[in-house]
């Protein structure tokens, strides 16, 4: 039987935001005429300021507003969206970091909203060169197209999550984003840049030999997340849905789920495209 997936930073540090300051922030953004989906609108609302200011230290440095803004906004989005949990096998993270992955012809696609888990402890990275290396848990991506002169442009926006233990009263946020033609993905994700190295390299002691690897740069986290969004749409016999666990254990997700497989083990009961 498969384990269920890690608790996720959304269930430990915004899910009791459902009950008051999400509705409140949709209602004061329709009272407003202001779109909450996007970004730029949602830290504009009053509701937003008054809980990230319930949220952050009064002596936090400044790039944590900008952090918690974001991580605010992608939860808010995440619930909209009916939070969409994803969680990776080991065996597909593997495929999604060789140093070659099939997408030909794909053209991006991706849910509004959702959270992308990877196996504990696979991926290390740290929030700045003289920082400490962290675990990576997973990333929230939100997905937004637009019209410009006539032509399709997709932006994501991705925040990482580093660092999270159940314990732990924080956790270390990586923001990056994108914008591409959905046809541009798989240049896009065939090979980042990495200077010296190759992609996905284990930079950790003795961290090569357990299958450790770590993201050093931002290519490599929007290689990661692209190849990701390419086996949720390109891929769905991959899929495996399963509902949300009645009595959990307290490190693992109480969200319902979809588990990303290889075509060796995905199983075709209760699959979902």
């Amino acid at each position: 039987m498969t384990p269920i997936p890690r608790i996720t930073p959304y269930e430990l540090i915004l899910e009791p935001l459902e009950h008051d300051a999400f509705p409140e922030i949709r209602a004061e953004a329709e009272q407003r005429g202001r779109d909450a989906l996007r970004h730029d609108d949602f830290l504009l609302l009053g509701v937003v300021g008054a809980t990230l200011s319930s949220m952050i230290a009064d002596d936090a440095p400044a790039e944590a507003v900008d952090q918690y803004g974001e991580l605010l906004w992608q939860g808010y989005r995440f619930w909209v969206a009916g939070r969409r949990f994803y969680s990776f096998a080991d065996a597909i993270t593997s495929k999604l970091i060789a140093p070659r992955y099939g997408m030909t012809g794909w053209q991006l696609a991706a849910p509004p909203s959702c959270y992308l888990q990877f196996p504990n402890q696979r991926f290390w990275t740290r929030v700045a060169p003289d920082a400490p290396f962290e675990p990576v848990d997973g990333c929230f991506v939100a997905e937004d197209e637009s019209r410009v002169d006539g032509r399709t442009q997709v932006e994501l926006r991705i925040l990482l999550v580093l660092g999270l233990r159940p314990e732990r009263p924080g956790l270390s946020l990586v923001i990056a984003h994108m914008d591409l033609e959905p046809g541009d993905a798989e240049q896009r994700a065939a090979a980042p840049w990495v200077a010296g190295e190759d992609a996905f390299a284990g930079s950790l002691p003795g961290g090569e030999r357990r299958g450790l690897r770590t993201l050093s740069t931002q290519g490599e986290l929007k290689t990661l997340v692209l190849r990701s969004l390419h086996a949720l749409d390109a891929r769905p016999k991959l899929l495996v849905a399963h509902d949300a666990a009645a009595s959990p254990p307290s490190d693992s997700t109480r969200l319902a789920y979809v588990e990303v497989l290889t075509g060796d083990n995905a199983g075709p009961a209760h699959s979902t495209g």
